[in-house]
């Protein structure tokens, strides 16, 4: 997927299966009050509406986004910003090397919106079969 931010190009790749396990795992608990939310993201991105998707969302998970240790946020943030790729010059160039950003311009809210970008694309597909209340099994017989 390819978008701009702030006047930059990006373009995301999907992470695999087991970085998207790693991920979810850690933001499962995260995103438990904010499924809805993904919902609406997802509705809006589809409806080409991505920056105000993402910008409804990201105040919401910054805020769960906090809470999480050092290592949680890190097992999250990184995974996805390794699949982040801006244009520079004539080529693209990964955003996100051996824990370090590659550019200096990469402020804390374009870092979120890059990482919640490949949340909705890599886990969009997860997220949306989460249920959005907690069903009630019937008691035993």
């Amino acid at each position: 997927m390819e978008f701009e931010i702030k006047g930059n190009q990006y373009r995301t790749a999907k992470l695999n299966v087991f970085e998207q396990l790693k991920v979810s795992r850690k933001l499962l608990p995260v995103l438990a009050g904010v499924v809805s939310e993904f919902r609406d993201v997802q509705g809006r991105i589809a409806g080409n509406d991505t920056e105000g998707a993402v910008s409804s969302v990201l105040p919401k998970i910054a805020d769960a986004v906090s809470k999480l240790s050092d290592e949680d946020c890190n097992a999250i943030l990184f995974p996805c910003l390794s699949v982040v790729s801006r244009q520079h010059m004539k080529s693209w160039v990964p955003v996100f090397s051996q824990d370090t950003l590659a550019f200096d311009d990469i402020d804390l809210f374009t870092m979120l919106q890059l990482v919640a970008r490949v949340v909705a694309d890599s886990l969009g597909n997860f997220l949306q079969e989460l249920p959005t209340v907690e069903t009630v099994s019937p008691p035993a017989a």
